[in-house]
């Protein structure tokens, strides 16, 4: 199969996501309408806020929400420097889950209905400890995540139909990180070992290696019955967008790509492609698509540099785009930009 790319000549237009904050905008989520985008404002200074905007035809129609956890005092008096991350849509619902902590205390998870306060997810007189990276189930019925309770990170599940019913899914003496689901319900997640990482399947009760390697294949995603991961084996910082179609089976659908801080791949809503940036410094200017086939490659020319950290939604016949970006070489923060790519990933 001859694989094609394609850089698009003309720049699209691109419109900016204006919050009132300083920092780098990082890790940009859209809700399953296509309504809502959030996303982290990351001030280098140990606090990560975390805002949502109302979006319409993938504009921005107001200033971003931040989404703030109940205000503490540090010993000093002063509010706790707070870090709101790693934010999850909940599939059929604008419900937003995420990462919480104040400085100093657990990391938790947090749930924000957009029609009161922030809350734990699950108290800590339930399961101690740091709770990290939140997925939810095809069907929004389980919120999965990890737990280092045991002395090591452990995939759980919460039932999000009584919100009280924790089970807990893996039990190994490694760091366990990223799981997700599918619509069978199997799950996909990472096991740290051996001075890499590798990617696991957990299906009818039982844990089995799906693919490995060299350095880390980290941050899997369904798509399908295919796995899609960044990989490092090739060494030191060089990332790679990898497709398993099965145990064992690997190919590398785009190399030196610029890893997201937090997220999986970026596919597309009918999960044919995945998007990304890339390092190459006279070709950041652009945000990438392939198809997970290997069959078409097509750069998208922003009027930005560093461009990283792609979404994609669908809403109506149109797809949009969020990503972040430098505006100018020397900038200080980066920035974030929605636009309509529906003319690109056909």
């Amino acid at each position: 199969m001859t694989l094609l790319f394609l850089a698009m000549s003309s720049l699209v237009h691109a419109d900016q996501i204006m919050v009132a904050a300083e920092g780098h905008a990082m890790n940009p989520v859209w809700s399953s309408d296509g309504t809502k985008l959030a996303f982290e404002i990351n001030s280098q200074a140990g606090d990560i806020s975390l805002f949502v905007a109302d979006v319409q035809s993938g504009k921005s129609t107001s200033s971003p929400q931040q989404i703030q956890l109940t205000v503490q005092s540090s010993s000093f008096g002063g509010p706790s420097n707070m870090v709101t991350a790693a934010p999850v849509w909940h599939p059929q619902q604008n419900i937003l889950f995420f990462e919480g902590a104040f400085k100093g205390s657990s990391n938790r998870l947090h749930v924000y209905s957009f029609a009161g306060p922030t809350r734990q997810v699950i108290s800590e007189g339930d399961l101690p400890g740091d709770l990290s990276w939140p997925s939810l189930s095809v069907d929004g019925k389980q919120l999965m995540f990890v737990s280092d309770a045991t002395g090591y990170g452990d995939v759980y599940t919460l039932s999000l139909q009584d919100w009280k019913t924790v089970t807990q899914i893996t039990d190994s003496d490694f760091a366990e990180m990223a799981p997700r689901f599918n619509s069978n319900s199997d799950i996909i997640y990472t096991r740290k070992q051996d001075a890499g990482e590798d990617v696991y399947l957990y299906k009818n009760g039982a844990p089995s290696d799906w693919v490995g390697g060299a350095g880390d294949q980290t941050r899997p995603i369904w798509s399908g019955t295919s796995v899609v991961f960044f990989s490092s084996e090739r060494g030191g910082d060089q990332w790679d967008v990898v497709v398993s179609t099965g145990p064992k089976q690997k190919k590398t659908l785009a190399k030196n790509v610029r890893l997201p801080m937090r997220s999986t791949p970026a596919l597309s809503p009918d999960g044919q492609w995945v998007a990304y940036g890339v390092e190459a410094t006279d070709t950041s200017n652009q945000i990438w698509v392939s198809k997970l086939d290997g069959s078409k490659t097509v750069g998208i020319k922003t009027p930005h540099l560093a461009c990283g950290e792609p979404s994609l939604t669908k809403v109506g016949d149109k797809i949009y785009l969020a990503y972040t970006a430098l505006p100018t070489k020397g900038s200080n923060w980066r920035q974030l930009h929605t636009m309509d790519v529906t003319s690109y990933l056909k």
